[in-house]
């Protein structure tokens, strides 16, 4: 009797592809951090108008009372902890769309929101466990020459996709993100660097839209004054540098799919020596 053969892992230029078929259908998953940051823009600006009122009406910074001030500082936090409850969701928002463009093809922002409800405190929890990691990695910087801070985010790079795709808890999602690179390290090392390099040469883009302006700034001969770049350079530069930073969000899109389809293939290995199953699997070709 003969067995068939078990599946490997899927070829990256598959995945690849596969990723961007999805991504061009579902271009509404890079859509979230796009509205957390709007959302943000508009908190900030309300936030700003209300406490340059009351300032104003208030006189004299001298003259403010400690209540008035507290009421200043209460605003400040409550608008920082506005942005990392928006970033939670844009992420979570993400993942779970993405996740629900690989089972059935078609994603939508209530996936996204379906998602941060239901895995919202398992992701905040993953966050505090990356951010221990990352303060021993800084810790570590030093006597491992860096190989530390280069290593974390590889090891961690399938704790979201667990989490929200895997349905695992928070630390526990950590944990089977190391285990799924030990186990399977060539094809997620080649994930990793390739779609690391693809938002690094986006990100290039940034130095064309700078160092011209630098160079238009830079005295001339005995001159010591800066020069105030032309209307047109500062116009070509600023365009360049919001179309780079809307391509690396677009593009952050285009990574999560990416990265659930390599997490959703992996765990459906028989070979793998990580969690039992918990959710989410490979979508068939």
């Amino acid at each position: 009797m003969t067995t068939a053969p078990a599946p490997k892992p899927l070829a990256f230029d598959a995945l690849l592809s596969r990723s961007w078929a999805l991504f061009k259908g579902n271009w509404i998953v890079a859509l979230p951090p796009f509205i957390a940051a709007a959302a943000a823009m508009v908190v900030l600006i309300v936030l700003v108008i209300v406490c340059v009122t009351a300032a104003i009406a208030h006189g004299n910074p001298e003259h403010w009372s400690g209540g008035f001030i507290a009421t200043l500082v209460g605003a400040y936090l409550l608008f920082i902890v506005f942005v990392i409850v928006a970033t939670l969701w844009a992420s979570v928002a993400m993942y779970g769309m993405a996740d629900a463009a690989w089972e059935r093809g078609v994603a939508t922002l209530g996936d996204g929101m379906a998602a941060f409800g239901a895995r919202a405190g398992a992701t905040f929890v993953a966050s505090i466990g990356y951010f221990g990691l990352a303060i021993l990695a800084l810790i570590l910087l030093l006597p491992t020459l860096g190989l530390s801070v280069l290593v974390l985010p590889f090891a961690t790079m399938y704790a979201l996709p667990a989490v929200v795709s895997g349905g695992r808890g928070g630390f526990e999602a950590i944990g089977e993100s190391f285990h799924l690179v030990r186990d399977f390290f060539g094809p997620s090392a080649i994930v990793y660097l390739v779609l690391y390099a693809i938002a690094y040469g986006i990100s290039l883009l940034m130095i064309c839209a700078i160092i011209p302006l630098e160079f238009a700034t830079i005295p001339l001969s005995s001159d010591t004054t800066f020069r105030m770049p032309s209307i047109p350079l500062l116009g070509f530069s600023g365009a360049l540098y919001v179309v780079t930073v809307v391509a690396l969000i677009a593009y952050n899109g285009f990574h999560t799919i990416a990265l659930v389809g390599m997490y959703r293939d992996l765990i459906a290995q028989p070979s793998r020596r990580a969690l039992p199953p918990a959710g989410g699997a490979m979508l068939q070709p």
